[in-house]
């Protein structure tokens, strides 16, 4: 494996460590070194499977929120859009049509209305909290709501749902989750802090839930 210049490894995909770095310096706005710190960050969410267009639109998407608040000053660290890119990566886990968001228009109310059958049609022990969801989706449908509110608004709402899922397991399933997601994080917990490491492990429990009980991914991008 090669390294870069400051001694460290670079990822299993150099293209992919390159492409987050020029983002990174490009919405920062000024040239900058990135720390070890920054290229273990980039690393490890090459393990996690965070694709790169989902990587971007949270550095994107953190620097939107900075601007919005009127921060001052620099950011000097790619820790800074952690939360930003997990929380990019756990929305758009369903929507895989091209390396770009915005190709084609999102049509919301029918998004809805498909989110809203798909919850309908779950069966067994966890009906009626996706019916609750369900519920919540069908007021969001009279909000109008702009796209991206709605995105966020589904966020709460599936959280919402996945919480109740989770407080309906048994205990041994609930650690059968938690000890399989612990497993996968095990190579780089010595290496997160620990928001990172909460944050990450939150992400990937929901996505744990999801998979193991059939829950639909609640957004209108796919």
């Amino acid at each position: 494996m090669s390294e870069t210049g400051s001694g460290v490894p670079e990822p299993p995909d150099p293209a992919y460590f390159t492409a987050i770095e020029a983002e990174f310096i490009r919405r920062r706005g000024t040239p900058f070194l990135l720390s070890p710190r920054d290229y273990a960050l980039a690393r490890r969410w090459h393990a996690l499977g965070i694709p790169l267009s989902d990587v971007c639109i949270g550095i994107g998407e953190a620097f939107d929120r900075r601007e919005e608040r009127g921060a001052v000053g620099r950011v000097n660290s790619l820790s800074y859009c952690e939360g930003a890119v997990l929380e990019a990566w756990e929305r758009r886990a369903s929507a895989r049509v091209g390396e770009t968001a915005g190709e084609a228009e999102t049509d919301v109310a029918a998004g809805l209305d498909d989110l809203e059958r798909a919850l309908a049609a779950v069966e067994g022990r966890f009906a009626d909290a996706a019916l609750s969801a369900a519920r919540s989706i069908a007021r969001l449908k009279s909000a109008r709501k702009s796209p991206e509110e709605v995105e966020k608004s589904l966020s709460r709402i599936e959280k919402k749902l996945l919480r109740d899922v989770e407080g309906g397991l048994s205990g041994e399933e609930r650690l059968a989750v938690e000890s399989g997601v612990d497993r996968r994080l095990a190579a780089d917990a010595g290496s997160m802090d620990e928001v990172a490491l909460r944050r990450t492990r939150d992400v990937l429990i929901r996505q744990r839930l999801r998979a193991l009980h059939g829950m639909p991914r609640l957004t209108i991008l796919a």
